[in-house]
């Protein structure tokens, strides 16, 4: 009985260190075939990324000389169908120009840019951001409110400005004659303060099932026919930003009442106020010679009266001619210009 015992036990160790033995080549032989596969979609994405960078770049050269030979072309003495023809021309190079920018985005993401991230006033870059996008809501029919509190963030404005601004144009381009708010609010997460940027519109919204595919490279949901081409970049850029600088980035939505877009932000320590004496610059300002261009008599009477109450020494001109005139043959040489940019050139 005792040897039966024995010998049993000893088929059944055999049969389970062979199980053992399999199932540890098995875990072995799936290990190696995850890592293969893992480094061949690196390759590949690495191949994909080289690949759209190159042909984004090649495809913009000729696209650019595209775009200088439509502009030199006198359109004034088209007929018109041919003007017309010129126009629907210029809107699909236009068209293009964005399409590629967004692919040359995209390729330069994949390549691990790096941010610069320094302390930074998040109500002022809010603020100056929907400002700059007051007249381009207004030309979308939509009308952007902001609302913003003071606060403090460590980021790479540039990027932080990129994101705002493809997720603005989303808005504004699913909410026709309809409001979008452009706010900031803090947010207490697990025990850490924190900012979120908001943007809140009043469109059409986004189906739940397909919130997150939004954020998915040359994913669009349908849209209305009146709205222009694309390709469906703008949020996966938004995606792959809020990657690079750590700042979350998701979507709140109702089917038909509107979504809200939330960019999550730790919050950084407000600046010690500054206790330096101001630098006193009259003496400075006496000695600094202005050179004030302007064609409108009302603008350039102003800043003359401005520059001199601050100690300079001021003279106007309303063009840039009588200005270099002036300077070639006195011996008077400006220290600083103020023209108008938008000055069409003409002799005194």
């Amino acid at each position: 009985m005792t040897l039966a015992f024995l010998i049993i036990l000893c088929l059944v160790s055999t049969i389970m260190f062979h199980l053992y033995w399999k199932g540890i080549q098995e875990r072995k032989r799936l290990t190696k075939q995850i890592f293969e596969l893992t480094k061949r979609n690196k390759e590949t994405l690495a191949q994909k990324t080289k690949f759209l960078a190159t042909a984004s770049h090649d495809l913009q050269q000729p696209h650019q000389a595209l775009g200088l030979f439509l502009a030199s072309i006198d359109t004034e003495h088209l007929d018109s169908e041919t003007k017309d023809i010129m126009t629907k021309a210029i809107g699909a190079h236009t068209a293009t120009s964005k399409l590629l920018n967004q692919l040359l985005d995209i390729s330069r993401l994949d390549t691990a840019e790096k941010p610069a991230l320094q302390q930074l006033a998040l109500h002022e870059l809010v603020y100056n951001i929907g400002m700059k996008f007051m007249p381009i809501a207004a030309s979308y029919g939509v009308e952007l409110r902001i609302r913003q509190r003071e606060s403090y963030v460590q980021t790479d404005a540039i990027m932080l400005e990129r994101m705002l601004t493809n997720i603005l144009i989303n808005a504004f381009k699913h909410t026709k004659k309809a409001n979008v708010l452009l706010s900031i609010r803090k947010r207490n997460i697990h025990g850490e303060a924190h900012w979120q940027i908001e943007i809140y519109d009043t469109g059409i919204g986004i189906p739940e099932d397909k919130q997150q595919l939004i954020f998915q490279e040359f994913s669009k949901l349908s849209r209305p026919s009146t709205l222009p081409i694309g390709l469906g970049l703008g949020l996966a850029i938004v995606k792959r930003l809020s990657k690079i600088l750590e700042h979350p980035v998701g979507v709140r939505s109702r089917f038909g009442r509107g979504s809200c877009f939330f960019i999550t932000l730790k919050a950084a320590p407000s600046p010690q106020p500054t206790t330096q004496e101001p630098v006193m610059d009259s003496v400075i300002r006496q000695r600094l010679k202005v050179a004030v261009i302007n064609d409108n008599l009302m603008l350039r009477d102003s800043l003359e009266t401005l520059l001199v109450s601050w100690g300079c020494q001021a003279k106007t001109f309303n063009s840039s001619s009588s200005a270099l005139e002036i300077i070639h043959s006195k011996p008077w040489h400006p220290d600083a210009i103020i023209i108008d940019g938008t000055l069409e050139s003409h002799t005194a």
